[in-house]
């Protein structure tokens, strides 16, 4: 009995533990429309917006885009800083993309036409380690807040799901 309610304990906090560490996912540019060719040079760069926030290895940007009139390319630094579109690592064409960050390191994103990549329609992100991402977090401290990224309803489940396993745990142990 007691060695049944160690393993149930151990299991509820490896699954809290699980549940906690969860990756956010970020609205490129704050707003649905936001992955488009800007419509003037004054408005902020996505660039910009992405320079305010920090990413992590397991993070989700979510591209959402007309798909008849854009798409969305991943490309090599150079290929990103000469606007060439014609050799992209990845091409997306959905018109919704969740792309996950699965490294540290600069991701550089632009839309399906080398005009579209001229007149402005892209990205890059920087994914910072988590040693980096600390001490960046430390030095921020003396700067306004980065706002938190949007809730999706993936964080929502498992806020509900640390829920559960919290009363799952009240009633087992009599917490």
């Amino acid at each position: 009995m007691a060695t049944s309610r160690v393993f149930l304990l151990c299991f509820a906090l490896i699954s809290l533990l699980f549940a906690c560490s969860h990756a956010a996912e970020y609205l490129v540019g704050g707003s649905v429309d936001a992955w488009k060719v800007p419509s003037s040079h004054g408005r902020l760069s996505l660039s910009d917006w992405a320079k305010k926030q920090r990413f992590r290895i397991g993070d989700y940007l979510i591209f959402k885009y007309d798909p008849k009139v854009h798409s969305l390319l991943e490309l090599n630094e150079e290929d990103y800083q000469n606007c060439t579109t014609s050799r992209p690592i990845k091409k997306f064409t959905e018109g919704y993309t969740s792309y996950e960050l699965h490294r540290t390191g600069r991701f550089h994103f632009t839309g399906g036409t080398d005009e579209h990549c001229f007149y402005g329609q892209k990205l890059f992100v920087d994914v910072m380690a988590a040693e980096d991402l600390a001490e960046s977090e430390l030095a921020m401290t003396t700067l306004a807040p980065v706002p938190p990224p949007e809730m999706s309803k993936a964080n929502g489940l498992r806020v509900v799901f640390i829920g559960c396993v919290t009363l799952m745990m009240s009633a087992l142990f009599g917490i």
